[in-house]
C-alpha cells in the first residue's frame, strides 16, 4: 500500500444520513479547481460507499470529490473543524489527471462533515 495511504488526512461521516453515518477514512488524492473556487478535493474513501444506493449496481464508490458547503469554509486549507461538505461522485474518468473540473463532471450524492480525528467523527 502507498505509504501516504496509511494515515488518513481526516475522517468523513454524515449527520444528515445518506447512508454515510459510518465513519470513513479520507485520503487526499488531489486538490482541484471548480468554476468558482479552488478548494475541491478529490479523495479516496475507506470503506467505499455502496454504489447500489446510487444506481451503480455492484460498483462501489471509493473516489469522491469534496466541496465545502457553507460560505467561509475551506478544505484547502481547513481553517476550523468540522467542515460541512458536498460529497460528489465523478461522472468522468481519472479526475486525478485534471486540474479543473466542471459541474457536469460530478454528481452530488450527499452532505457530510469532515473531522480531524476518528473519535471526533464518531462523537458528532
Amino acid at each position: 500500500m502507498d505509504e501516504r495511504m496509511i494515515k488518513p488526512d481526516f475522517y468523513l461521516s454524515s449527520s444528515e444520513g445518506y447512508n454515510l453515518e459510518e465513519v470513513r477514512k479520507v485520503f487526499i488524492i488531489k486538490q482541484l479547481r471548480g468554476l468558482h473556487r479552488n478548494d475541491f478535493l478529490l479523495v479516496l474513501l475507506e470503506p467505499a460507499i455502496i454504489g447500489q444506493n446510487y444506481g451503480l449496481g455492484g460498483t462501489d464508490i471509493s473516489e469522491v470529490v469534496l466541496v465545502p458547503r457553507l460560505v467561509g469554509e475551506s478544505l484547502a486549507p481547513i481553517i476550523r473543524w468540522p467542515v460541512s461538505v458536498h460529497v460528489a461522485r465523478p461522472l468522468v474518468g481519472d479526475l486525478a489527471k485534471k486540474g479543473t473540473i466542471s459541474d457536469d463532471e460530478i454528481k452530488l450524492i450527499a452532505w457530510a462533515e469532515v473531522w480531524p480525528t476518528e473519535e471526533d467523527a464518531r462523537r458528532k
